[in-house]
């Protein structure tokens, strides 16, 4: 370099990200779809995706999450708010109901302020949740009990993963394996035959 020149100068980023604790929940992984899969983040709320998040098949070669959320408080039937757990991948827009064939309303408002819960808040309610129960995506609104899901179910993403904005995510993703405590609704879980989640 000539005495007259100057050096360039480097730039870095630094991406932040808020850790809580996440699940594990495989068990035992027997078999896979080989080479992985890659995932579409834009339709995703959160910055994570979880270990054991349920997958689409691949549409175009990308897959979809099948979004799923546990109810960690009673729901009464006139209630809209909605406490579940974290880690959820619902925003604001997606259509929710507590299982195939029920009614489905679309999400008004995420607070995800409370460190041992969110509350997701839906238009018009959804009738009583017991604790324990689950938001599912739907594929559109349903106020006479006929909601499907969004997307059919596949396979378990093996790895969690941090999820960057405007990037697609690359996962293991499992068909045969055993999970303890991974949040599966009936109607979600006999799509999954090859998972025995106990």
């Amino acid at each position: 370099m000539s005495n007259n020149q100057k050096p360039k100068k480097m730039s870095m980023t630094v991406q932040r990200r808020k850790d809580t604790r996440v699940p594990r929940v495989f068990q035992h992984k027997v078999a896979d779809i080989r080479g992985g899969v890659s995932v579409k983040t834009a339709e995703l709320g959160g910055d994570y995706l979880r270990e054991g998040a349920v997958l689409s098949a691949p549409d175009n070669g990308i897959c979809h999450v099948v979004k799923i959320a546990e109810v960690v408080a009673e729901v009464g039937a006139s209630d809209t708010a909605i406490k579940v757990k974290k880690l959820h991948n619902f925003k604001v827009g997606d259509f929710v109901m507590t299982a195939e064939g029920a009614l489905a309303y679309a999400i008004t408002a995420i607070d995800e302020s409370n460190k041992d819960y969110d509350t997701i808040t839906v238009g018009t309610t959804l009738k009583a949740i017991a604790k324990g129960g689950f938001l599912i995506e739907a594929a559109a609104q349903s106020a006479s009990n006929t909601s499907k899901l969004k997307y059919i179910p596949l396979s378990l993403a093996g790895t969690g993963k941090p999820i960057a904005k405007g990037q697609n995510v690359d996962t293991d993703a499992w068909l045969i394996g055993v999970t303890k405590g991974n949040p599966l609704p009936e109607c979600v879980a006999k799509y999954l035959t090859g998972i025995i989640n106990y």
